[in-house]
Formats: C-alpha cells, structure tokens, sequence
C-alpha cells in the first residue's frame, strides 16, 4: 500500500513539475508576444496555451479570451493586427492607424527575448545553489577504458590504445575543458574511415608528450536511440564511502571511510574501475586453486597523510551464474544469454534473497541486433517456458535442465524456445546451428570496500550555463545535418520524451536546468525564418514591407497550408520516435535490473554480508 501510495505522489509531482516549467516556458514565449503587442496597442483576441478545441478558460476585462486548448504542443496569441494574411487588413478597426513594420518585429522576437530571459533567471538561480554533474565531469584525464563493449570484442578505447591517466586535449580538432565535452563530442563526430565506419581523433597528452590516436566507436543503443561510444570514464579520486566489511582485507588492512586509495603496487589510481582492473591483474594466483597474491596499497587518510599497506584480496563471487545459448541467423553468431531467477524476478519490490531461482530469464539478444528476427521477438526479461525435444516441449525451470535439454536433442541442428511474458504471452523462436553452455558464478579478487563519487555540484554564472546550451544546440544542429554523423531526426526529444525526464529527474535542479535548455531550443527554434514559426512571420513581414502590399492570396496561404501540413507531419514522426524511445527505455531498465539483482553478485545487493572465504590473519 506504501507503495502505491509512493508511486501516485511521484506521478503527481511529475505532472506538477511539466505544468510548470515545460507548460510555463510555452506560457512565457507566448506572454512576451502578448505583452509586446499590448505595448504597441495591438489588438488582441486570443491567448491559447495549446492548439486546438477550446478545453476552458475565461474572457478577461480587456476582452481577450484566455484559454487552455486540447493539444499541448505549443500556444499562440491571436493577434489579428500582426498577420501577414492578404485578408489581414479586413479584420483591423478602419480607425486604428496600420501596424508598423518595425513594431511587428518586436512583437515577434518578444516570444523569443522572453525564453532567453526566463532561461537567464532559472541560471541565475543555478549559479547560486549549483547544478548537478555527472560524477568528474570537470576533468579531462581517463579514469577507465573498459576492456569490451560488445562481448568478445575490445572496446574501441582499447583497442586503439588509450589508457588511464591520458589527458584528452582535443576531439576532431575542437579543444575540450572537461569530460562531457567529450563524450558529446564523440556522439555529435562526423568522422568516418575509408570504409565508411566512424571514427574519432583524440588528441591525448601521455607522460608528458602529445600524441594523436584514433579510435572507431561502436553505436550503442542508448534510451532506443544509437549513439556512438568508445568506453571510457573520467578520472576521480577513490573514496571509501562507508566502513569496510568486517572480516575482509580492507577491514583488517585498517582502512576506514573518508579514507582515499592513491596507488596500487606502485602504479597511481585513476578510478575505482581501474582499481579493481588492476587489483584482478596483479592479485591473479601464480597457479590455479591458489591463493591472490599480496599486494601494496597506498592509501592517503582523512587528515592527508598517505600510507601504504599490505593487502591480500579474497576470492569473492562478483557475478551470478549465467547460461548462453549461441546460435547462427543470417550467417552471423548471436547469443542469447539467460539468467537463473525467481519466478517473480521482476516484482518492484525484490524477492528475498532465500527466494529459489527456479526460472530463467533472457538478459541480452547479444549484437549485432541489425536486422535479426529474433531480436525483433525477444526482449529481455522474457522467462524461458520450455524447448523442444522430439514431437514434445520439455519445461525448462534451471541451468541443468536446459543444458540436459540441449544435450538429449536429436535431429536437425535447429531448436524451437518457448518464452513466456510477465502478462502470460507466448513468444516461440527457432534458432539454427545451436549451442548451449554453463558459464558459472566468476569469482574475482575482493577486499570488502564501497567506494563512491558523489555528483557535484557546478557553480557557473548564468552567462557560462546560457553559452553551453547554445553550443550545445548548435553542435546537435550541425550534427543532425551532416550525414556522416549517426544523429539523424528520430532522435529529436518530443513532448512524451521531455515528460519522461520532468518525471524521472532525481532533483528540482536537474528540472530547472533542464527547463535552461528548453527554452533556449525553444527560442533558437522559433527564430529560424520558417513559415509558422516567428522567424517565419518576420519573413514575411519583411516581404510586405520591400513589396508595399501582401503576398498574392493563394501563394500565401497555400504556402501556410504546406508548412502547416509538414508541421503536424513532423510532430507525428517525433511523436512515434518517442514512442520507440520509451521502448527502449524500458528494455535498458529491464536489463539494469536483471544486472543487478541477478548478475551483479548476490541478490538482492552487491556487497555480501559475510565473506566466503576471509582471509587468515
């Protein structure tokens, strides 16, 4: 019932939060038209928020109807006077003088000036209480190059050859000051090989001398849409986060929270990742069944003196155990991998830990997923019902039974899966060439220590936070362009996809930073001289003004017809794109929460009660 009740709360807080900031920044563009044109004695007849059906609203004492209209993809103000229609002159008070051209201009870049300045005043908030950043995200120094990003491949970060500790210099050319730079960078980069793959030119400072390597991203799929990604992660300091687990190396070692780990065996530290990396290299027993070796940790206390200390890392069980069930589609290896589960894995509240795995659940349709059928079918967190044998389907609940399945199959080298949803559907694949494999728990060195990077908070005044967006906005405009790039208009964000982030955001900062970079867009947008939006209007007017009378009645309506009819077009292909999105959302956050309830160690969290195996003193 708490969460019921919890959920409903975070649902209302999340239609408060898009009534206000996104619905007040479509408010204000369009308050800055109103009053503009109030100023200039404009007459005014309408002020909608939304298009469409009048929902309600009232008629004020100045005789203009305020209303709230049925769809929510913009607003207007309905200002007879301000037209550029042939038939404007018509609907003006034959006593009222003709508007003049400079004074329409204003009225239309008053919706503009007024998002510019609603986002100032929301900066100038965030250059006082700060904004939230990703973690080391001021730094330009590598803290992590993952070994693969794609099983069985090297990530493209490690195999050009970067490593922790290189400083980024540059991308492509263009100069960077901290590490999202970087990664919008690379995602925006146009750069591809003489095949045609992408590529990225990092200028990178190593022991003191600069040098040019060039990586090929992988295109990832991030929340439903591909982007390109190299596998790295800045550099930060290694902060014990709480006290260490009692019984483990770091717990005997002496090591206590605020306590910061510098080096390891001699070699300095970058990050926690590469922490644990480095501790799998160096503590790797000299034979099998053998113990990890011994190894030097430098660590530096909470009143700044370093010390190093012997420790000797545990084996501990970091991953849960893992079938995989390779196959061929279309002359390519693919490999579904499933996870042993209990039967209601998926359940908001996780099951006990004592709850028996007796299911197994897809976690990954492995890559490539380009035009794969089975991708197409299967997501993850589908339970695997049953598998054909014979003239019959066998019931698969564990490991053992698959594998058993797998091994008494006679026939052709196919095989029919049954897969089940939460809801009860039923998804049957056929898979060609089939091989079916155990992979068990992985048991890699461990000391018993949590270590965690709180996300800072960066103070920037409000004409720095106003040039980022802006830098922002047009490097995404110029990649959306460019058709070597791999941004393309299905990845523009839509009204569905920015309530989703007015609903998940963790803070009230992140929502008015965010709403900084709506308004910003929205002002760039409604700039640009195309018919509909105000740039359009002041083409327009600026025509009038050259030719001394209208456009002929025909070319300009039938111009407003068209920008109006591929206007609607290109909300309804965003709008789908948005749907697509939400998909893949849902998927990433199904495989996020199989990873780390199932995968990622014990259930139902990472760091054990007790060690397996603790070491002897």
């Amino acid at each position: 019932m708490t969460d019921i009740f919890s959920s409903l709360a975070n649902g209302a807080l999340g239609v408060l939060y898009v009534v206000l900031f996104f619905g007040g920044s479509i408010f204000v563009h369009e308050l800055g038209h109103f009053l503009a044109a109030r100023k200039f004695g404009f007459k005014i007849e309408r002020f909608s928020i939304g298009f469409g059906p009048r929902l309600f609203g009232w008629t004020g004492k100045d005789g203009v109807d305020y209303r709230i209209s049925l769809l929510p993809l913009g607003g207007y103000v309905s200002i007879p006077g301000l037209s550029e229609s042939p038939e404007d002159d018509a609907d003006v008070d034959a006593a009222s003088p003709a508007p003049r051209y400079l004074h329409k201009v204003v009225v239309y870049v008053a919706g503009v000036v007024f998002n510019l300045l609603f986002a100032f005043f929301l900066a100038c908030i965030l250059a006082v209480t700060g904004r939230p950043v990703m973690p080391n995200s001021t730094t330009t120094v590598i803290g992590d190059v993952a070994a693969e990003i794609s099983p069985g491949k090297p990530s493209p970060a490690a195999a050009a050859g970067l490593r922790p500790g290189d400083e980024i210099l540059a991308v492509d050319g263009s100069k960077v000051s901290d590490f999202t730079q970087i990664i919008n960078r690379i995602l925006l980069g146009a750069g591809r090989d003489a095949q045609g793959n992408p590529s990225v030119t990092l200028r990178v400072r190593r022991d003191g001398k600069e040098m040019d390597i060039t990586a090929h991203p992988e295109l990832r799929n991030q929340t439903g849409d591909r982007a390109r990604v190299i596998g790295i992660s800045p550099a930060g300091q290694i902060v014990v986060s709480s006290n260490p687990v009692a019984g483990y190396p770091a717990a005997l070692a002496g090591l206590k929270q605020g306590d910061t780990l510098v080096a390891l065996d001699g070699e300095k530290l970058w990050s926690f990742e590469h922490f644990e990396n480095l501790m799998v290299t160096r503590a790797k027993p000299s034979e099998p069944g053998a113990s990890p070796r011994e190894l030097t940790l430098r660590v530096r206390g909470a009143n700044g003196g370093e010390r190093d200390t012997k420790i000797t890392p545990v084996l501990q069980a970091r991953t849960g155990d893992l079938v995989k069930i390779s196959h061929k589609e279309q002359g390519v290896r693919r490999t579904l991998t499933l996870v042993p589960v209990p039967r209601n894995a998926l359940a908001k509240k996780a099951p006990p830990a004592t709850a028996p795995r007796d299911a197994l659940m897809l976690f990954s349709i492995g890559t490539p997923q380009k035009e794969s059928k089975i991708a197409e079918t299967l997501h993850p967190g589908l339970y695997l019902s049953s598998i054909e044998q014979k003239d019959s389907f066998k019931s698969i609940s564990t490991i053992d039974d698959l594998l058993d399945a797998a091994r008494t199959h006679t026939g052709p080298a196919t095989i029919s899966l049954l897969f089940r949803d939460e809801d009860g559907t039923n998804k049957t694949v056929v898979l060609d060439e089939f091989e079916v494999h155990a992979e068990p728990a992985k048991k890699l060195p461990f000391i018993g220590v949590n270590c965690a990077t709180k996300a800072p908070l960066l103070h920037q005044n409000p004409f720095e936070q106003i040039g980022f967006v802006f830098q922002l906005t047009f490097d995404s405009l110029g990649a959306l362009l460019n058709r070597n790039t791999d941004v393309g208009p299905n990845q523009l964000m839509g009204v569905i996809s920015m309530g989703r982030v007015y609903f998940d955001a963790a803070s009230i900062l992140q929502i008015i930073w965010f709403t900084i970079m709506i308004n910003i867009s929205l002002a760039i947008l409604n700039i640009l001289p195309l018919p509909i939006l105000d740039g359009g209007h002041i083409v327009f007017a600026t025509l009038r003004k050259i030719l001394g009378k209208p456009l002929p009645k025909s070319l300009f309506f039938g111009i407003h017809y068209v920008a109006m009819a591929l206007f609607f077009l290109a909300m309804a292909y965003v709008l789908f794109n948005d749907v697509k999105r939400c998909s893949g959302d849902s998927v990433a956050e199904t495989r996020s929460l199989i990873y780390e309830r199932y995968i990622q160690a014990k259930l139902p969290g990472s760091m054990p009660a007790t060690p397996e195996a603790p070491p002897a003193k």
